[in-house]
Parts: structure tokens; sequence; C-alpha cells
């Protein structure tokens, strides 16, 4: 029987898990914020549970309890069964532009850089900590979000600074959301619809926008962190480095209150003064809220800005995918956005975009006869980690 593989994908503002053996998903778990509750739901044995109350404080207490669900589940009693837990790391370095066991080295090279990457890598490390704790004696694999990017032309990877600092310094456009990349990739290969030249716009809590060129990176808008790019749920997007100076001085902050201050204060929620959250601004917007307006306009303007960039970059695009808890979900968004897009040879068939919400697969909401396609496709990164786990198991 194959060994049992969980992964473990905790986000900015999620965890998600999924229990697998072999090839086969079993189970998938996924804790959000729901107003001021953490909830979760399951999808377990082809049946989606209503959503649940957590009874949790923090999510980053969601791997203390994702046992017990998946048990009750699934109906697979011992958890000593599970041979590797797979976790997403998100952090600024060659060491971890490849995936990786965690033992004590990488986890050391890990805690080094978390001052560059605290909305990640301190998740990251939390979860490996309590994942550690809650199956003791498994092996702990990393799987990298920028893997799929590497080997990309070097004039995309670059920053205008001197080249042997950012050798000396590993200072590179490392991007991320590479294994949500890599899924929608499979995905449209599996239904014949991978064009040359493909923009994928991964809208979450995390914003990212990449050019994909024959299947493979080309370039993306997160950079060295996942702070660079479009304005996200709470964290502020690119800012001149000028005017991440004066908030530090005017604020009096120090190096990891400003990196706080752009990543958990700025953003929608910063902009809005109420909410990260798409779906409680478009609430807040339509009882007249100024604030929520301008936030959801600043939102799609600047992924509007992003499409352009990446299509610029490929020299024209053939397909545009939205993907992410946002792009899955958000018709209204992708509305918006799409509707300034139309110089791009881009249009929307309002009533499949409409109907689309949630979807498992490729979901077209173009017109049929319009130049350049529009999908939305499910991120399926859980099971892309499970591939990287397999790697590790022992032969």
């Amino acid at each position: 029987m194959d060994a049992l593989i969980l992964v473990s994908n905790p986000g900015s503002e999620s965890r998600k898990y999924a229990l697998y053996r072999g090839e086969d998903c079993l189970a998938t778990v996924h804790f959000e914020h729901l107003g001021k509750d953490i909830v979760y739901s399951i999808e377990a044995l082809g049946k989606v549970t209503q959503t649940q109350k957590s009874g949790l404080h923090h999510l980053s207490f969601a791997p203390t309890k994702v046992w017990d669900i998946l048990e009750k589940e699934t109906g697979v009693k011992n958890k000593y069964d599970v041979k590797i837990v797979v976790v997403r790391v998100v952090a600024p370095s060659s060491y971890f532009a490849q995936h990786r066991a965690l033992d004590k080295q990488a986890l050391a090279k890990l805690k080094a850089l978390e001052s560059y990457a605290r909305l990640h890598v301190h998740a990251s490390l939390q979860e490996i900590e309590l994942l550690g704790g809650a199956f003791p004696g498994v092996r702990l694999v990393g799987a990298s979000d920028s893997a799929f990017h590497m080997g990309r032309p070097e004039h995309t990877n670059r920053y205008g600074i001197p080249a042997k600092d950012a050798d000396n310094l590993d200072i590179k456009r490392f991007s991320y959301h590479g294994l949500s990349a890599r899924s929608v990739i499979d995905q449209l290969r599996g239904a014949d619809k991978l064009p040359q030249r493909l923009v994928i716009a991964h809208l979450g809590s995390g914003v990212s926008v990449m050019a994909i060129k024959s299947g493979k990176s080309f370039d993306s808008t997160m950079g060295f962190s996942p702070l660079e790019g479009p304005v996200m749920a709470t964290r502020s997007g690119s800012i001149d480095p000028t005017a991440a100076q004066a908030l530090k001085q005017g604020l009096k902050l120090s190096d990891n209150e400003l990196q706080d201050y752009l990543n958990h204060q700025s953003g929608l929620l910063g902009l809005s003064g109420t909410s990260s959250d798409i779906r409680d601004l478009l609430k807040h917007e339509a009882d007249a809220d100024k604030n929520a307006k301008l936030a959801l306009k600043i939102y799609a303007y600047k992924v509007q800005q992003a499409i352009g960039q990446m299509t610029a970059s490929l020299g024209g695009l053939d397909t545009l995918v939205f993907t992410g808890t946002v792009g899955e979900r958000s018709a209204v968004m992708r509305s918006r956005i799409v509707s300034k897009l139309l110089y791009l040879g881009l249009s929307l068939n309002p009533q499949a975009n409409h109907e689309t919400g949630g979807v498992k697969g490729v979901a077209s909401i173009s017109p049929p006869r319009h130049p350049a396609k529009v999908y939305v496709v499910h991120a399926d990164e859980t099971a892309q980690m499970s591939k990287v786990a397999q790697e590790f198991l022992p032969k």
C-alpha cells in the first residue's frame, strides 16, 4: 500500500491541507477567516462538507486540529502511516529555489531569512514546528514556491544594481506562486489548451501576474520577496524604497516594524481601513463606503497594469488565466479587471463569467470567437506538492 503524504500549504491568510495516498487525494481541509471567525471546509471521498467554525483563535494553530478532522473524515486511524509532511516554502534565496528536505541545516537557513519575508517564512517555521510535534519522527520536506521560475532569462531576474553585489548577497527576482503556475499549466496541457504566450493572474491574499512562454516561466511581478507587484490583501505591493524610508522615519519604525507595516497593515486593509477581504469590501462599496470603493479600484487597476506588463514581456498574449481564491471565486473582480483590456483582445462572456466560481478544472469565460482566450483554472497547489513529496520517499 502506498505511503500517506500530508500536504501543508500555509498562506498569508489561510491554511490548506491535503492527505494523499500515492497519487490519490483522500481529503482536503481549508482553514480561512470568515468575519471574526476562523472556519474550515472539508472535501473527503467526493463529499464536500459545509463550512464550520474551527474554535481556533489564530490560523497558526491549524496543525493542532487538522489530523483529528482528517481521521474523522477519511477513516485513516494511524497518523504514523504518514511518512512525509510536505510544506510550501516561500523564501528569497537560491538555496530554497529548489525542493529540499527540511533538516537542521535547512531550517537554520530558513530562520535566517525570516526578516526578508516575514509574512511567509514565519508562518512556514510555525507550521513546521507544530507539524513536527504532531507527527514525531516524520520526514519534513519543503516544496519551493520559486523552483518553477528557475532557468528564466537573466534579464528578467536582475535588478538594476551592481552585479557583484547581487551575486554576493544573493539578491535576485526569485518570484513565487510557482506551484500554482505549474498546476495551471498542467491542467491547460491536459485539456489541450496550453498556448505559446500565457499570462496567469494569481489573485488571492497574495497577488502575482506571471508571463509563461511555451509552458515555462518567463517573468513575474513578484521579485526578491512576495511584497513586489500589485496591491494585495494586506501587502502594499511595489513601493518606492524612498517612500518606505520616509514611512520608517516618519512613523519611527524599526526594520521589523516597517516589514510588518508593509506586509500586514497595508494593501486592501490599509486602503479601506476596514477589511482585506474582497467580499467584505464589495459589501461596503454597495453601502457607499468611499474608501472601500477606492481600494477595489486601485486593486483592479494595478492588476490591469500587471497584465499589460506581462503581455509586453511576451510580445503579446494568447490566453489569460485567473486563478487563486479571488481569481477563481470573484466574477465581479474578473469583470472589472478585463473591462479595460480589450486592447489586448481580451473580453468576457458575461453569463459564463457569472456562472463560474469555485471551479475544478478549466472553465472558459471568454466569447468563443474572440482572439484571446480567458479561463478560470483552479490552483491545485496541493497536488503539485504531493508530486514533490513523492521524490523524497525512500526508494
